[in-house]
């Protein structure tokens, strides 16, 4: 009995040391990326990541699957890939995007030297945002750590050139261009591990795509700066008014008012939350959210409703190809009817 207290207190231990060493390799990835100048940036970022998920993997397997031996008899611990699928086994179908996820991560990982030639930057960045959020909700679940409470980044787009979505590059310089036979074999796996978490019904992306809407992107002139600060002084000012649309209804009601949209202008302002978007968000707004079959018959529900759904096909021409669902907003209201709200915390008195 007493061995086994000792041998259950040794792997807390382990599991703590783990951990924490996981949260400094994915804060160093973080910090790494965001550097403005930094040679072998994405190649040094994908070892850091795959290195804190191992660890974190690790930690969660000392601490919650104790049958499960870490070490071999040579001193080496359990590989990277045994551990992923150790865990899957363990969670089932909610850590099905996430493996998938590692498991590509993992393969560029060990390809690198294959892809020297080749601009994969934008791609792999999509991969390693899926990575790190999704990262960032496994500690959270299975070990109550908030860690964007512990480093509450806001990073702001600023660079030399304009930003491209990681769709946008696939999309453009798909793996029919001419890439190298490595590429596309990289970039068929993601297809591939796309199609297979949709046969399953899963939504959430193995990969992050982001876009960033510039309202205005023209210089701000002195005249400008001064006319707006010195509002005492009567100005000929012309103001420019955008009608940005946040909030909409779609209908074939032949007598609505017509609306002229560009295709990114309904994925930037209307239907803008991934799944994985509104997973996190329910989970911070519902005090009895959990994923389980239970949301999934909800959301299936929900998809049918093509103001709350909206599917963005990666090649337009291929409307059998690889997609992803994004959501409007409203879509929250609609999950409260099921789930209840947290409420607003009151402040202390004085």
């Amino acid at each position: 009995m007493a061995k086994t207290s000792t041998k259950k207190k040794a792997r807390k231990r382990l599991a703590k040391a783990l951990l924490a060493n996981s949260k400094a390799a994915m804060f160093s990835a973080i910090e790494i990326h965001n550097k403005p100048i930094f040679k072998y940036r994405y190649e040094v970022c994908t070892l850091l990541v795959i290195n804190a998920w191992e660890l974190g993997l690790k930690a969660y397997i000392a601490s919650e699957l104790s049958s499960v031996r870490l070490f071999r008899k040579d001193g080496s611990t359990k590989p990277f890939l045994e551990c992923v699928a150790c865990v899957a086994d363990k969670l089932g179908k909610s850590f099905s995007a996430a493996r998938s996820n590692l498991e590509v991560v993992y393969e560029y990982r060990n390809r690198i030297a294959h892809f020297y030639s080749e601009a994969l930057d934008i791609v792999v960045l999509g991969l390693l945002k899926a990575s790190v959020l999704f990262f960032a909700e496994f500690i959270e679940s299975h070990f109550g750590q908030s860690l964007h409470e512990e480093a509450n980044l806001v990073l702001l787009p600023i660079g030399f050139s304009s930003p491209i979505s990681p769709l946008d590059f696939l999309s453009t310089k798909s793996s029919a261009a001419n890439c190298s036979r490595e590429v596309k074999s990289f970039l068929a796996a993601i297809k591939q591990s796309s199609e297979a978490l949709q046969k399953q019904g899963i939504d959430e992306s193995i990969i992050v795509n982001f876009s960033i809407a510039l309202v205005n992107e023209s210089r701000v002139t002195n005249a400008d700066l001064t006319a707006a600060i010195n509002n005492a002084v009567p100005q000929g000012n012309v103001i420019a008014v955008q009608n940005i649309i946040s909030a909409a209804s779609l209908t074939n009601d032949a007598s609505a008012k017509l609306v002229r949209l560009q295709e990114e202008s309904i994925y930037t302002d209307i239907f803008t939350d991934s799944y994985y978007d509104v997973v996190h968000n329910a989970r911070e707004m519902f005090v009895d959210f959990t994923q389980n079959s239970e949301f999934n018959a909800i959301m299936r529900e929900l998809k049918k409703d093509d103001n709350l759904r909206r599917v963005r096909l990666l090649n337009p021409k291929n409307p059998k190809g690889a997609s992803q669902s994004f959501y409007s907003t409203k879509i929250y209201a609609e999950l409260a009817k099921h789930y209840k709200a947290r409420q607003p915390a009151r402040a202390a008195r004085a």
